[in-house]
């Protein structure tokens, strides 16, 4: 067994990712389901082999002591991220396939005030999510729609890249963490010398990062990121909690620079041609924002402002509840009964079947 064939098997089964772990064959995600490979199960020796043949030996010396790496692989003019880990003394590796095109907001069926958003010129757009929830998609989708349609300066700060993007009418620089730069927090301060206009940052991990991120915002450019969160009020709190102390000074300046925090999902479809995304979309409308600065920013709370703004005005005042996306997803015949009775908070909402 050769790396390079498992890299093909996963462009033959339209698998997004592959495993590979010992005592267990190889595993390729497709669609939403895991599925093994009809092959003996994998010995650490294996992996160490197929690993070898992709890697040099100092990247894996790391890995075995524990320092995770990621890295690029290509074959077959297809680009795959794989991600080199350490797993009970052995080492282990997640390999995704980064797609050849960039969908539009359209073919990913987001509701109209994604589009609306992109017209932004300032403040903090954040997706959040679970792993796996499509985040990095979402937002290269909208990076995307403004290549095509503005004359802007964007830069990214990815670790790694995910989707290449080439310059249209804006003109596009990536930098990838590790290779380009040092660092988040490298990459940021740097940037803010080089006349962006549009920043894409891979994700707010760290107090710094979050905190450059923001700043960049308030000095008036348009900041797209990610977090992992389940919901809109989880990424607030997260967020707020990486920004510290003081609390009042870190809720102005998130009031000041937050333009929308959307939570994102991915379901089954329906049909069985995959998944689509379902999602909670707050927008930083005044009141909103002085919610912010109050600290009113629980649950309860937010759901309530949504609903109050559910379907008014513009597109880009629009608010939902992520059970709101649930139940406009069953009514379209976009998911089954089933999926959206297993991820709906009020159950009672979901029509007589």
């Amino acid at each position: 067994m050769e790396l390079n064939s498992l890299l093909a098997q996963m462009t033959e089964r339209k698998a997004s990712d592959l495993h590979l772990a010992a005592g267990v064959p190889p595993v390729f995600r497709e669609a939403d389901a895991l599925i093994a490979a009809k092959a003996s199960n994998l010995t650490p020796e294996d992996i160490e082999t197929l690993l070898q043949a992709a890697f040099p030996e100092d990247k894996l010396a790391e890995a075995r002591r524990g320092s995770d790496f990621s890295a690029t692989l290509r074959h077959e003019g297809r680009t795959f991220r794989c991600q080199v880990f350490r797993e009970r003394g052995r080492l282990a590796a997640a390999i995704r396939v980064i797609p050849d095109r960039i969908y539009t907001l359209d073919e990913l069926h987001l509701p109209p005030v994604f589009e609306a958003l992109t017209q932004s010129k300032r403040g903090l757009i954040l997706v959040v999510g679970p792993t796996g929830s499509g985040k990095t998609t979402t937002l290269v989708s909208m990076l995307e729609h403004i290549n095509r349609t503005r004359s802007e300066r964007i830069f990214t700060v990815e670790d790694p890249i995910n989707y290449v993007l080439s310059s249209k009418l804006s003109l596009v620089t990536q930098r990838v963490v590790g290779e380009d730069v040092e660092s988040y927090e490298h990459g940021l301060r740097a940037v803010e010398d080089a006349d962006p206009d549009i920043v894409l940052v891979g994700e707010l991990r760290t107090p710094e990062t979050a905190r450059l991120a923001l700043e960049l915002a308030d000095k008036g450019h348009l900041v797209l990121s990610q977090m992992t969160a389940e919901t809109v009020a989880d990424a607030l709190a997260r967020l707020l909690a990486l920004l510290g102390e003081p609390h009042d000074q870190a809720r102005r300046l998130l009031a000041r620079t937050a333009e929308a925090v959307i939570a994102q999902r991915l379901l089954r479809r329906a049909d069985g041609t995959g998944r689509v995304a379902a999602n909670e979309i707050l927008i930083a409308t005044p009141r909103v924002r002085q919610m912010i600065v109050d600290g009113q920013t629980d649950t309860v709370s937010l759901e309530l402002a949504m609903e109050a703004r559910r379907g008014v005005g513009g597109f880009l005042t629009r608010m939902q509840t992520m059970d709101d996306a649930l139940l406009g997803y069953y009514a379209g015949g976009v998911i089954s009964r089933e999926t959206a009775e297993s991820h709906l908070k009020e159950k009672g909402r979901l029509p007589a079947g």
